[in-house]
């Protein structure tokens, strides 16, 4: 029963100032908003006398002058020992039961479904579940803190797209910090081309702009200028000296989105695939891990590549790399000198083989890119938000670059396609960024239940933490408003508060060569 009028106010329980919630609510308040509220009179007009209510499962009857409902749970199969009398709230006070129901700290913010059925052991009201379901899926904690064993489904697969020409197009990374060599390198600039899957590794020392800029023209003087170079969000590829040279020399720059390892498939796997090499190398030879680098690198390039069907170096220079196993073939198929052949026919079969080489393997990688996609959107989701939407954003908490929780709310500030949205981040250090639509879910901002009787000052309910008053958040859509039978495993169909997968940590046991984070971000 609610405190009658001779009660005391209720006092706060020690440890509950973070619920914010003013308890000072008499059983004469109660009744009056009863009769006022206009959303109760079918339910004070069906009434029975208390002896009825007794012989039936369900019903709503009057105990000195308060509106009650006797409900039984279908668990029992209506048993009279199960039956739950519940005071129903009219509108005005709505709002306060769903708070201590939910947000209190004797409460802890559990789901849908139990703060439903909490509420309807002591109280009830039409359309319990409907406000159930918005105010525990507009709570702000819980949609930060996420819940547990929930994930955001992905959205379709994108694959990188198969240029035809080799180093047309790079993606570029850094990898460290790796265990100091003797040479003082911690570092690798890593560097694949996306059409033939060519991967180069240079160790650095730091890798600052400019040490990284040196590199990377290094490389470009070997292998030709690429038409774009794809990086991350890192502020080395960031920087002023990075972007004004790949504009000096008319190359455009691409950026991935952040915090979205997904964005640089290819490279991310070459990554795990050269750290497991150099451990072992490490292990086996007892030797720096940069030193293995050249010879590493040399056994990657050697081998095909199951969605290409041919190696890197075939697709590169056009004929196998001459290693160990072609060598012991060379020596036992060995009959004398093998035939000469003059220059231009050389040419000739070169530029047919590589020419052949090339367009099988774009082939064979869009085979198996389309065959990857469709396996993996299986279980994808295409979601999409517009310019100006609230979202929460998993981004890596301050100090913990391998931790990550939902911040915001913030604005997408424009779209830039179907995954990437460039988000504002008044907030932080980096202002605005680009963001996977893996990495965000929809901000719901908490309104007040629509009362048909305004609350009086006594009444009203005081929340902690209170989103932004000019924040214009997304409405909440609720199916199925209708709430006559109660009792019943709520089945709205809603998409529920859910967390991404934190950054994952690379577990290397006693290794010579510590798993290394993916460098060149700043954190915020």
């Amino acid at each position: 029963m609610l405190p009658d009028a001779s009660d005391k106010a209720v006092e706060k329980v020690p440890g509950s100032d973070t619920s914010g919630v003013k308890l000072s609510v008499t059983r004469e308040r109660v009744i009056a908003a009863q009769h006022e509220d206009r959303s109760l009179q079918k339910c004070i007009a069906a009434a029975v006398s208390a002896e009825k209510a007794r012989e039936r499962k369900t019903a709503y009857f009057m105990e000195n002058g308060l509106l009650m409902r006797k409900w039984c749970s279908d668990v029992a199969d209506g048993a009279e020992w199960t039956s739950v009398y519940q005071i129903v709230i009219p509108s005005c006070y709505r709002q306060q039961v769903l708070t201590l129901a939910h947000d209190h700290d004797l409460s802890g913010h559990l789901g849908i479904k139990k703060t439903y059925y909490r509420v309807l052991r002591h109280f009830f009201w039409p359309r319990l579940k409907t406000d159930v379901t918005r105010f525990c899926r507009t709570c702000r904690v819980c949609q930060i803190t996420g819940k547990p064993n929930q994930v955001i489904p992905c959205a379709p697969l994108v694959p990188i797209p198969a240029v035809g020409e080799p180093f047309e197009h790079v993606i570029v990374d850094c990898v460290g910090p790796l265990p100091k060599s003797k040479a003082g390198n911690q570092f690798l600039l890593t560097i694949m081309c996306t059409a033939t899957r060519f991967p180069e590794a240079i160790p650095l020392r730091k890798i600052t702009a400019p040490v990284v800029t040196r590199a990377l023209v290094k490389f470009f003087s070997t292998f030709g200028l690429p038409k774009v170079v794809q990086s991350d969000q890192g502020t080395n590829f960031l920087s002023k000296i990075f972007t004004q040279v790949l504009s000096s020399l008319n190359i455009s720059h691409r950026i991935a989105s952040a915090y979205h390892a997904e964005s640089q498939g290819a490279l991310e796997r070459f990554h795990q695939t050269l750290k497991s090499m150099l451990r072992k190398y490490c292990m086996e030879t007892s030797k720096e891990w940069d030193e293995g680098v050249p010879l590493l690198l040399f056994a990657i390039r050697e081998t095909v590549q199951e969605s290409l069907g041919f190696s890197p170096a075939e697709l590169v220079f056009g004929h196998t790399v001459r290693g160990p196993l072609k060598m012991l073939k060379e020596d036992l198929m060995s009959s004398g000198a093998s035939p000469s052949l003059n220059v231009l026919d050389y040419v000739s079969k070169f530029r047919e083989r590589l020419h052949k080489a090339c367009s099988v393997a774009k082939e064979s990688l869009e085979v198996a890119q389309r065959k990857m996609k469709r396996l993996f959107d299986r279980k994808s989701v295409q979601r999409s938000f517009n310019e100006g939407d609230q979202v929460l954003v998993l981004l890596p908490m301050v100090g913990s670059a391998l931790s990550a929780r939902f911040s915001g709310p913030y604005e997408v500030v424009r779209k830039l396609s179907n995954t990437d949205y460039v988000i504002g981040t008044p907030d932080r250090k980096r202002k605005t960024r680009v963001c996977h639509v893996n990495m965000l879910k929809t901000f719901y901002c908490r309104e007040g239940i629509q009362s048909d009787v305004s609350p009086t000052e006594e009444t009203a309910v005081h929340l902690s933490s209170p989103a932004p008053a000019s924040v214009a958040c997304a409405a909440v859509e609720i199916s199925n408003p209708d709430d006559d039978d109660d009792g019943v495993i709520v089945r709205h169909t809603y998409q529920q508060c859910a967390r991404l997968k934190n950054s994952e940590v690379a577990v290397t046991g006693g290794s010579v060569v510590s798993g290394a984070e993916d460098e060149g971000q700043s954190g915020d």
